[in-house]
């Protein structure tokens, strides 16, 4: 039986490595790395520049272990010529090659695996409907961020903001619409916000905003920026010319570390309501 010619159609990657250099691969392992059926492909390159470069770091370590008895699977990614990335999980097996010792690296694709864990842990920390961390991501973060203030002795700043009257938008143009108007806000948050801030939607109508070392901005004037974001949400009716018009309340406080997390979002959240009674005034 040719068993050479059993791994060569075997739809599992397999690669033939001495010394960092690939000598031998099957036509899953040029599928893996990018390469067409004709040519050498991946033959004669270091195996290192098939690996993405975040990846590189225990790839030494994994091929000086030389296949180890009861040695866990290493995993990586594969990079093509296009830029294409295949997460694999790769065993390395002690192999005579030519009759030379080499390495043989049997590689299982397991790039949907990951992509649906990485998709399982986002919905986990993520709203659905706005995309924005959820209460959960939030609430870490703010944990770390007063860490580093109490090291730093800059506080974060805690800005909560709620929906005006969505209950109205609701009951008058259904919840699809009010759901809109959610991710409207949503928007108009985010595009405010640094990229190093967190914004969540922190429950039904309620958004909060993490803003970390903000010794050169003046509070009020954070408040304002935010304020003016969401003053004037318009979304369009559906099947219609109108459009809905809502406004949200923000009330805002610079963090102490040394009090309960709890009761400072109290803080803003009072803040916000007497904004908001302000408004109706």
């Amino acid at each position: 039986m040719d068993y050479r010619r059993l791994v060569e159609d075997s739809p599992l990657a397999t690669l033939v490595v001495r010394d960092g250099t690939v000598l031998w691969v099957n036509r899953a392992a040029r599928r893996a790395v990018g390469a067409g059926p004709a040519g050498p492909g991946p033959v004669g390159a270091a195996l290192a520049d098939l690996v993405h470069p975040d990846d590189r770091g225990g790839l030494a370590a994994v091929m000086a272990a030389g296949g180890e008895q009861d040695a866990p699977p290493a995993e990586w990614r594969f990079v093509g010529p296009d830029g294409s990335a295949v997460t694999v999980e790769v065993v390395l097996s002690p192999v005579r090659f030519e009759g030379e010792a080499a390495l043989a690296l049997a590689c299982w694709d397991v790039s949907q695996h990951v992509e649906r864990q990485r998709e399982l842990a986002h919905r986990a920390t993520h709203d659905r409907l706005t995309g924005l961390p959820n209460r959960s991501l939030f609430e870490d973060r703010w944990s770390q961020a007063r860490s580093r203030a109490w090291r730093t002795g800059r506080a974060p700043v805690v800005v909560f903001c709620d929906v005006d009257e969505l209950k109205r938008v609701n009951d008058e143009h259904g919840h699809l619409l009010g759901d809109a108007v959610l991710v409207a806000v949503a928007q108009r948050l985010a595009a405010v916000a640094r990229a190093e801030d967190t914004v969540a939607r922190y429950g039904g109508d309620e958004f909060v905003v993490l803003v970390e070392g903000p010794a050169q901005v003046e509070p009020a004037a954070l408040r304002a920026r935010f304020s003016a974001a969401v003053s004037d949400v318009r979304v369009p009716l559906p099947e219609s010319a109108g459009s809905v018009t809502t406004t949200c309340s923000v009330g805002l406080v610079v963090d102490d570390p040394d009090a309960p997390a709890a009761d400072v979002l109290a803080r803003a959240d009072a803040r916000m309501y007497r904004a908001k009674r302000a408004r109706r005034t």
